[in-house]
């Protein structure tokens, strides 16, 4: 760590020095898009040179304003040491995941959990203990930052959301389940539902970002699509081309996926597509079973006879995903993340 030295000196200065990762390390992540980078980009000096934009960004996930910094849901040992020597007034975390429930209930596959724990045990320790200022959108998540300020923020509505033109042709239904490989578990609890309806119904079509990890029986039916696991840029640019009809994205009922963020409900939207979610946190509380989005239990029977009746009712399918876009615009307004962020640093 030793090349860091020249810079971290700098951050004792007035101003804290405009060090940059390489670029190349610079992509985003979707949390410090939909919560940070989107709704603050032309205050965000991203140029390799100091351009006087109020906002620097050091590196992927950590972004200083003054004597303020603001740590996005992971961190380093690198970054770790950026915030101690700072001396910064100010240090905000923004996490969107429940860290203090992981366990062997908590729904995840298992190295995928082992990654969060030994980022909790490491890294996060020792960020834990300099962070003034919790933020989060989700009230269990911020029950673990007592000693904290914390502040609850949902996230921006940052894919561009177009029209529903495709769901003028009815002889067709596409379902998209936009889950990544943490929520396999989630997807595979219901995946019998969605097997028995692509076999009755030849112009139903499925597809998933799984290939790889596949549920048995959705593995060789000829209307399922597996794509690989996209990047979030890539993502982004695909949300953008692509247009489904329904979108769907059950969840166990876990610690762990009540305080999940309503971020589906923003994609759903922008796929032009009609949101089912399962009936739990955080989706039985925004929204509106029938209108703006279907709310249904863990049962597979249930998502297989609401997925068939859909299948001969485009209307409603219609009417859902318009419902859909219009919360989406109203709960992921991009002024309202940046009127708070400008707040709280004092832009």
């Amino acid at each position: 760590m030793g090349f860091l030295s020249p810079f971290l000196q700098r951050f004792s200065d007035a101003k804290v020095a405009p060090f940059r990762w390489p670029s190349k390390k610079k992509e985003v992540s979707p949390s410090v898009s939909m919560y940070f980078a989107d709704p603050l980009a032309d205050l965000i000096d991203d140029d390799e040179s100091f351009s006087g934009r109020p906002i620097q960004q050091l590196s992927p996930s950590l972004y200083v304003c003054g004597r303020q910094a603001v740590v996005i849901r992971h961190t380093n040992r690198d970054e770790v040491r950026i915030l101690r020597e700072g001396k910064f007034e100010r240090i905000f975390l923004l996490i969107d995941d429940d860290l203090d429930c992981l366990g062997d209930t908590d729904g995840l596959p298992a190295d995928y959990r082992a990654r969060l724990m030994k980022y909790r045990e490491g890294p996060f320790r020792q960020l834990r203990e300099m962070v003034t200022d919790v933020v989060a959108p989700s009230e269990r998540i911020l029950r673990s930052y007592r000693r904290q300020r914390t502040l609850r923020l949902e996230p921006a509505q940052c894919h561009k959301v177009n029209g529903l033109e495709h769901h003028n042709d009815p002889a067709k239904l596409d379902i998209v389940f936009a889950g990544t490989r943490a929520h396999i578990f989630d997807f595979e609890h219901v995946a019998s539902a969605f097997a028995d309806v692509l076999r009755r119904h030849s112009n139903v079509r499925l597809t998933t970002f799984l290939k790889g990890h596949v549920p048995e029986e959705l593995k060789r039916l000829p209307n399922a699509v597996h794509l690989q696991p996209m990047g979030w840029q890539q993502y982004r640019r695909f949300v953008d081309a692509n247009k489904y009809h329904i979108a769907v994205a059950p969840a166990l009922p876990t610690p762990f996926n009540h305080a999940r963020s309503i971020s589906k409900l923003h994609d759903h939207a922008a796929l032009g597509a009609a949101g089912i979610y399962t009936s739990q946190a955080p989706f039985d509380q925004i929204v509106s079973h029938g209108r703006t989005g279907l709310l249904l239990s863990n049962t597979p029977a249930e998502w297989r006879d609401t997925l068939s009746d859909l299948v001969g009712n485009p209307g409603k399918v219609l009417a859902v995903a318009q419902g859909g876009q219009m919360l989406s615009q109203t709960l992921g307004s991009m002024s309202r993340v940046r009127k708070f962020w400008k707040d709280e640093l004092g832009l």
